[in-house]
């Protein structure tokens, strides 16, 4: 009897532990597929919906999902030494193929983000990723009212301990002017504010099927930099050092904010002179509305998507308001007075055609525009904006500050 339970006792470890790697093996299989997947398609254009799907993660997960590979080769190693042979080289064959493809993602996204005059902490990247939206503005200012008497307001993001006056930087949103909040980013706009930078990011009044809004948002924009110039003392800022800077939608109305400042012709909803910025920066922008329209990128949904936002915007297609299509595209609003411009284009974008991004910033040149274009590689659209710290996140940040650095001296 006394053996018997013994026996018994003796083999419970065993049989826990035989569960344990079963599920830790199986776990190891599933992750491998995953990093794959991510890695390979990351890397092979065309792959159908996977490969705009990875794009949009590879910026923030790759360094994380080579990692995983790596485990899991070690796993599919130790499964095999175990005498579990095919199991262990198909963990071993996912997790190398999942290590060795987001690997590659990762150095040639920091080549392309050092070489723009970008940083980037690999820790940080891999182990301190953030919400993107966990920080609050130090204030909100009404600065204007809508049409239908609907306040808007302005996030302050403030230096901190700041003495003096600070350059600063007026901050637009995207969203397809038909979404998207001011403080949607606003990570990213407190480490702006902790580099000595005032933040001011802008709320307006966003397009619906029947409330174009391509006059009335864009001149809220404009009245918005008014109302930082009016109000810089209290603010602390310095208006000899201001740029704009904006995402997607955002790019196309600062863009042309600024073109028509330059010279003297731009209209703000309460009024005033527009300043003139220093700088402008403008992450995968949508300068080309009608291209938007006309050259919507193929793929489920991002056509229908993209035109959505242009006929919401303009109120129809290029074809029914072809004056209102000249008069929102950004090359109409640029000649060789506007400020410098700075381009970050995702090159996997399946929202704003790349070329149509790169053929923009070549005519803006031949008008007399100081336009730098950085490509990210592997990035779609929004890439920064899954999490804090992530590769694009830092990468479009430091370089975006090492421009502005050469022009808010």
């Amino acid at each position: 009897m006394t053996d018997s339970t013994s026996s018994s006792q003796r083999s419970v470890p065993r049989g826990v532990g035989t569960a344990v790697w079963t599920a830790v093996l199986i776990l190891a299989l599933v992750m491998g597929v995953i990093a794959a997947i991510i890695g390979i398609a990351s890397l092979v254009p065309g792959l159908g919906p996977l490969s705009p799907a990875a794009a949009r993660f590879a910026p923030t997960v790759a360094p994380i999902s080579a990692l995983v590979g790596l485990i899991v080769l070690v796993v599919g190693i130790i499964a095999v030494r175990r005498g579990q042979r095919r199991t262990g080289a198909v963990a071993s064959m996912l997790g190398g193929a999942g290590a060795a493809a987001n690997l590659a993602v990762v150095i040639v996204l920091v080549g392309a983000i050092t070489s723009a005059g970008g940083s980037v902490n690999l820790f940080t990247a891999t182990f301190g990723l953030s919400a993107i939206d966990a920080a609050a503005p130090d204030r909100q200012e009404v600065y204007e009212k809508t049409s239908s008497g609907d306040d808007l307001s302005v996030s302050v993001y403030e230096p901190a301990g700041q003495k003096d006056s600070a350059p600063t930087i007026m901050y637009v949103h995207g969203g397809g002017w038909i979404a998207g909040e001011p403080d949607a980013s606003s990570s990213e706009l407190r480490e702006l504010a902790d580099h000595g930078y005032l933040v001011v990011s802008v709320e307006y009044e966003l397009a619906t099927p029947d409330n174009p809004t391509w006059q009335s948002a864009p001149s809220q924009v404009a009245c918005a930099a008014t109302w930082i110039q009016g109000h810089a003392d209290e603010l602390g800022a310095d208006m000899d050092r201001l740029a704009f800077w904006a995402e997607s939608s955002g790019g196309n109305m600062v863009a042309n904010t600024a073109g028509a400042a330059a010279q003297g012709a731009a209209e703000s909803s309460c009024g005033g002179e527009v300043p003139v910025p220093d700088a402008v920066v403008a992450d995968y922008p949508a300068f080309d509305v009608t291209g938007l329209y006309e050259n919507a990128p193929a793929g489920p949904g991002a056509g229908t998507g993209t035109r959505i936002f242009a006929t919401s915007f303009t109120g129809g297609t290029p074809e029914e308001y072809p004056k209102r299509y000249a008069t929102v595209n950004s090359l109409t609003h640029l000649t060789d007075a506007a400020p410098p411009m700075l381009v970050m284009t995702a090159m996997r974008d399946d929202t704003i055609t790349p070329a149509d991004q790169l053929a923009w910033a070549d005519s803006a040149r031949d008008r007399g525009v100081d336009v730098r274009t950085v490509q990210i590689p592997f990035a779609n659209h929004a890439y920064p904006q899954k999490a804090k710290n992530s590769l694009g996140s830092q990468g479009h940040l430091s370089i975006a500050e090492n421009y502005l650095s050469e022009r808010l001296r």
